[in-house]
């Protein structure tokens, strides 16, 4: 890690207009993401973890610019995104990419590997030889351990681990600064998800990478991400040092997450998470206050700020 700020995102709001009850009545509006902040060094890497519906995917969309805030930055190396024009923003995609859950879905079938990793260059480097492409496409292939005649195959033809090396293989052949992460092993068997873990790891110290990881897997993200956020209704209810927040979580829904982690006994039926996803209209208070045990009324009426518990902590919660 350089210690060079690469990436800042800055009370991020993000809000989707809902059908209208009445065509008389204004549209409601769900607000997915409540002004988040969060920095990311270059080289460094930072996990964002929740349940399903708390909003970890949509942050991840707005953060690649794929979608645009009503409200926050997001500024890759001081520039903020939003405020390119369409022709910049396209420049600079090239410093940041994308690995997606599915490696079945993130492939198009009819497609050659080689056509698919040497998309981004024809995409953001058109002015990129098409011998230079080549061996773009030659060079990655070697980073991400397959072999060159693995170029002139189609996406059937390999194993899902497999597809999962050559999405990595199309992410890295821009040579991004920043690889935004979303559950890209969660789809994948235990044994391959450690094979990709552990290569993901190895391609960050060859090539300084930064990753933004999401991921409802705690495990893994104590894997690969040195710090981590925890999301919550859109809100980051705890952040800090990835160890230092699993093995001593502040937040009651920290707590929750780590405790609704599957422990198997013999002879024990599991019991369900008691973790729901994001409230369609959430309180005025603390969001989690209806499901902690230890809110008091006035979580119940005022939201905590996220503010600094030490050790490079912050946490949103009165009574942390």
């Amino acid at each position: 890690m350089s210690g060079k700020v690469l990436l800042q995102v800055r009370d991020l709001v993000r809000e989707y207009v809902l059908p209208r009850r009445s065509p008389f009545a204004p549209a409601p509006r769900l607000r997915v993401l409540h002004g988040i902040s969060l920095d990311l060094d270059a080289g460094g890497s930072f996990g964002i973890v929740g349940e399903s519906g708390s909003g970890k995917s949509t942050l991840a969309r707005t953060v690649m610019a794929l979608e645009r805030p009503q409200a926050g930055q997001v500024l890759l190396r001081g520039r903020d995104l939003f405020a390119l024009g369409r022709r910049e923003l396209r420049a600079a995609r090239r410093h940041f990419q994308a690995i997606f859950q599915d490696p079945y879905g993130s492939l198009d079938p009819r497609h050659s590997v080689r056509r698919i990793i040497a998309e981004p260059i024809v995409a953001l480097e058109p002015e990129t030889g098409a011998a230079a492409r080549r061996q773009l496409v030659a060079d990655v292939l070697d980073a991400v351990g397959l072999p060159a005649s693995a170029a002139d195959k189609y996406p059937h033809e390999f194993s899902g681990g497999q597809r999962q090396r050559v999405a990595i293989a199309r992410a890295l052949v821009t040579r991004p600064a920043l690889i935004v992460a979303d559950e890209p092993v969660s789809a994948l068997d235990v044994s391959v998800q450690a094979q990709v873990l552990n290569l993901m790891l190895d391609l960050q110290e060859r090539f300084g990478l930064a990753y933004l990881f999401i991921s409802h897997d705690l495990g893994v993200v104590r894997c690969i991400a040195a710090r981590v956020a925890v999301l919550f209704s859109g809100r980051i209810v705890e952040e800090g040092p990835t160890g230092a927040v699993f093995d001593t979580p502040l937040h009651p829904y920290t707590r929750a997450l780590i405790a609704a982690l599957p422990r198997p006994v013999p002879g024990r039926r599991r019991q369900p998470s008691p973790i729901e996803p994001m409230a369609t209209a959430p309180p005025s208070g603390c969001a989690f206050a209806a499901r902690c045990p230890l809110a008091e009324p006035r979580c119940r009426e005022v939201a905590p700020e996220l503010r600094p518990s030490g050790e490079g902590r912050r946490v949103a919660c009165h009574l942390a």
